[in-house]
Formats: C-alpha cells, structure tokens, sequence
C-alpha cells in the first residue's frame, strides 16, 4: 500500500532500503518485503549480493572435494567454477530485483562486492537508513538458531535492521516492545510507521521489571504515541524473561516486531536468543 504524502513527510530518515541477498528462500523473502516498504516509503533499494571469499579459498586447496546432489562422488573443487557460479548467481538476482522493483515502480541499484559476507555488509549499510537480511541464509531447513550473518549484523549494525525468515510478511498488527531504554523513543517513532503504511493497529508490549514499572512506562509510551496521534493496545510484561517475551508475541500474532536495541555487555547474545525463538520478522532499532 502506497504511503500518503503526511507518512512520506514523516519517514524522511528511510530512504535508502539495502537489501542483503543470496540464493536462500530467506533472501527472497526479505527481498520481496523490502520492495513493498521501499514502495510504501518512496525509498530507492540497493540490492547487495557478496561473493564470499572464503568459498574461493576453500577452492584453492589442493585437498579440497565436494559431493552434489547428483552423484554420490567427491570431486575436485574448481575455482575457475566456482567463479561462473557466482557470476551466474548474481546475474539471476539482479534479474529477479529488476523486475520485482519494476513491477511496484521502486527505484533501485544491484552492487556485488567479494569478501567476508559479513564485513562487506556492515560497510555498505553505513549509506543505507535500513537493511534487510534473511534471517537463516543458507542453512539447514528446519534449523531455528538465526544465521550466522544475521546474528553479526543484528549484533553489531547501528542503525535499524530488519530480519527476515523465509514465508514471512509485514503484515499487522505490528508489535513494539517497549522497556524505555534511550532508543526507544525512536522505536516508537518507527513503529507507527510501519502501522500507518499497512493502515492497521499497533500492539505495545511494555517490558519492565515491577508492575509500578510497567505502569509508568505505559504513560510513556501514550504519551510518544500522541505526538505521532497513534493510539495502541498495551499488554504489561513484568520480567525480562527471552522465553516469556516469546511467547507473549506469539500470542499477538506474526506481525513485525519493532525492538529498540542499546549496546549490550553480552554482544547481542540475548537479542539473538530472541530472533531464534520467534518467527515474526524483526526491525532492530538503534
């Protein structure tokens, strides 16, 4: 859904949506999601797709094999190979890019670098206002832990992040968990955003360790939401237990999940442990 000129005057700090893809489902699923909020944002998307240098590396090892899907036989790993596959990959997602964005009329560029997948991420977002990654990449279906990628950029990207699971959507009600930490004023901010483009209703969950607690920050957040003339439904969460949390937003539905993130002691451990635990796609604000 097209945002209407006030939403566009308001999300003037996303305007830049990068996209990190690969040939996983969850790629394309964060692909297909970006365009729709560059779409309801008039914002351009930047496509990135990372040859990893570590598959040409693993190449050049002279004791390197591999098995295919196709003949239970290893044989030698070809660089020269490895390189066509690559250059193919990547001429397939630009394909896919051009015209998903052609056909929701979004502006857009497709970038390749080489190196480590994650390095190379974290530099190009520091010209993106927002970047989208697949949650799970290239693991094994099935698997809940989140990717290692997603878990270095979730951990380390400042900025707003959004994760991706392969099949989800941004879809309603959206979901903002608020503790009153220093981004979450900006959380908030984010959150009614993404309500208004999606013209539907916005849940807080206020996470606090006293009901007192809850309360006040409760106010808080009514209060952040007159400025932006947003109402919402509350629900109290005394305890910042990750499996409590959970389930609580599994309870809400499998809208997007609006997290204000500060520095953590733990390297992102906890924040981590949330992404393996829920499904919902999740934007990281910092």
């Amino acid at each position: 859904m097209a945002a209407d000129s006030k939403n566009t005057q308001q999300s003037r700090g996303i305007q830049r949506i990068l996209v990190a893809l690969d040939a996983s489902s969850a790629s394309l699923s964060a692909l297909q999601n970006a365009v729709e909020l560059a779409a309801g944002l008039e914002a351009e998307l930047i496509g990135l797709y990372v040859e990893d240098h570590n598959l040409l590396r693993l190449a050049q090892l002279p004791l390197a094999r591999e098995v295919t899907a196709f003949s239970p036989a290893l044989r030698r790993i070809q660089s020269v190979e490895i390189e066509r596959q690559l250059r193919a990959q990547a001429a397939d997602l630009r394909r896919v890019v051009s015209r998903i964005c052609g056909e929701r009329n979004v502006a857009w560029q497709f970038k390749v670098s080489r190196g480590a997948v994650a390095a190379e991420l974290l530099a190009a977002a520091v010209e993106a206002d927002l970047t989208v990654i697949g949650k799970l990449g290239r693991s094994f279906p099935g698997t809940r832990r989140t990717g290692s990628i997603a878990r270095a950029i979730a951990a380390r990207r400042p900025g707003m992040t959004l994760v991706f699971q392969s099949g989800g959507r941004l879809t309603v009600p959206v979901i903002l968990l608020y503790d009153g930490s220093r981004h979450s004023a900006k959380a908030v901010e984010t959150a009614g955003i993404l309500t208004r483009i999606h013209d539907g209703k916005l849940t807080v969950l206020v996470v606090a360790e006293s009901g007192e607690e809850a309360r006040r920050l409760q106010l808080e957040v009514i209060n952040r939401l007159a400025d932006h003339k947003l109402g919402a439904d509350f629900r109290l969460l005394v305890g910042r237990s990750i499996t409590g949390i959970a389930q609580r937003i599994h309870m809400e539905g499998f809208g997007p999940v609006v997290i204000p993130c500060d520095a953590e002691e733990d390297g992102g451990e906890a924040l981590c442990a949330l992404l393996d635990e829920i499904t919902n796609p999740v934007l990281l604000v910092r």
